[in-house]
């Protein structure tokens, strides 16, 4: 439950810095007007990764590949819709039960698990992307804000983690208040009427070019107002940020109007992810798993897929291999190519103690589909643990110079190089690893371990002093 005393400081503390007789007491400095920006679009980019390092540092990245590859893909079928210029766009999920999801500069978008698992269509689904797409193409972000220098960077994306986690984890948000009142440097992010106005415009017609149905952007506008109502004063973060009134429901019904008609038509993809979801998100070894077997008795088609897919993991988390083994046969004797499936089929055999069984079904799967960062991810994985470490090494160090949006795959590089007595090698993945995931300190202590192994190896000092460099000018200061 997020706390709204910790959300209300946060609040209270932007609003008092962009109050004149406070700030002026603060002594902080002119940050320029709405209407002009110190943000380049390097800068966007740089700030949003930085975004998403300090929230992956508060473990609330959920970095399970086939869901953000599918996230990626609903993300991507939209951007082919909309110009976005250069701008390469990450989603990503959210560990957080709570209904949100939020835009970072430099195309990052977030969204909370739990505003997935709040959507009945595909649709609901993609117009939330759509609207949070149009904030980055549009540059909300760089309106909003006039940052001055580039070493204020480092600030601006703690205090923006800060406030999109909505103050649940204390080491953040202190941390990231701490160092805006020690900087003076802070402004209100939250958008404006025009902005979401903008966003919902652009984001309507994006929807609707792209296939989906137009009319469930209101749909999930009026499910939202009605939550809203049940919460009192603990209104959840998205619907602090993205206020949805009637006015507003009635535009997005309007536009639909003038949009071609289009069905809803969800995707198998959508389902089973949304099953994955409510399984891994359900943590109770004692569940009832009879819901499934009363479902499946009924349902057709892709819903009863989906369903036997979640009924699936649910029976794996519990420890019941066997019986997880003859409802995914099914499941891929109907769908013999589909990813979830050839990944569920060999966790079973994970599960089932039988692990030279499940790495034939990755090697069968990666020759389906080459460089699969959900396939790769599990079989790596399998081999670190197996102690195949030249098939994983050979494996990973094709892989990595494609950058996967996992930074786990740096975290098995290193325990490979380690167990083949490379010991710079090992320190420089760690290092990555932990650069990726924000927590710089440590990657600055395996950098240096890193140079100290590498010292008679040019190349790879030079490389290990520019990433020493990089990180040094992504942390932000400390507090005084």
């Amino acid at each position: 439950m997020k706390s709204l005393l910790k959300i209300t400081i946060i609040s209270m503390f932007i609003a008092g810095l962009n109050n004149p007789s406070i700030a002026d007491e603060l002594n902080l400095p002119d940050l320029g007007s709405q209407g002009r920006s110190g943000l380049t679009t390097a800068d966007e980019y740089r700030t949003g990764a930085s975004v998403l390092r300090n929230i992956r540092r508060a473990g609330m990245v959920i970095d399970d590949p086939i869901l953000t590859d599918y996230l990626n893909e609903i993300g991507y079928r939209l951007l082919s819709h909309q110009d976005h210029g250069e701008t390469a766009f990450t989603f990503f999920l959210v560990n957080d039960k709570a209904i949100n999801a939020f835009a970072l500069p430099g195309g990052f978008i977030g969204i909370n698990y739990g505003l997935f698992t709040k959507t009945d269509t595909e649709s609901e689904l993609a117009s939330v992307f759509a609207h949070e797409i149009a904030h980055v193409t549009q540059r909300h972000y760089a309106r909003a804000f006039d940052v001055g220098p580039s070493s204020s960077l480092p600030i601006l994306a703690a205090l923006i983690a800060a406030i999109v986690l909505g103050g649940d984890n204390k080491n953040i948000a202190s941390a990231a208040l701490a160092t805006v009142a020690a900087s003076q440097a802070s402004k209100q992010i939250n958008f404006t009427r025009h902005n979401e106005q903008e966003a919902d415009r652009i984001g309507i017609r994006v929807l609707s070019d792209a296939g989906f149905n137009p009319e469930r952007m209101a749909t999930f506008f009026e499910k939202l107002e009605r939550e809203s109502r049940t919460y009192g004063l603990d209104i959840p973060e998205f619907l602090r940020t993205h206020p949805v009134s009637i006015s507003r429901i009635s535009d997005a019904k309007g536009r639909a109007r003038h949009l071609p008609k289009t069905k809803d038509k969800d995707s198998l993809s959508y389902l089973l992810m949304r099953e994955r979801i409510i399984a891994l998100a359900n943590h109770s070894k004692h569940s009832n798993l009879s819901k499934y077997e009363d479902a499946l008795k009924i349902q057709q088609g892709q819903k009863q897929a989906a369903t036997r897919y979640g009924y699936v993991l649910s029976l794996l988390q519990r420890n019941q291999p066997d019986k997880a083994r003859q409802q995914v046969t099914i499941l891929i004797k109907a769908h013999p190519i589909r990813i979830a499936f050839l990944l569920a089929q060999a966790e079973v055999e994970v599960e089932a103690k039988k692990p030279g069984r499940a790495i034939k079904i990755y090697q069968q799967a990666l020759k389906l589909y080459p460089n699969n960062e959900s396939i790769l991810h599990d079989y790596v994985e399998l081999l670190v643990k197996q102690k195949q470490y030249p098939v994983a090494l050979r494996t990973l160090n094709k892989f990595l110079k494609k950058s996967p949006r996992n930074p786990v795959f740096y975290q098995y590089q290193a325990k490979t190089f380690a167990a083949l007595n490379q010991p710079a090698e090992s320190h420089e993945a760690l290092a990555e690893y932990y650069y990726q995931i924000g927590q710089f300190h440590q990657a600055f202590s395996q950098i240096s371990i890193a140079l100290k192994a590498s010292k008679n190896n040019f190349y790879a000092t030079s490389r290990l002093e520019a990433k020493l460099k990089l990180i040094q000018e992504e942390t932000p200061a400390p507090a005084h």
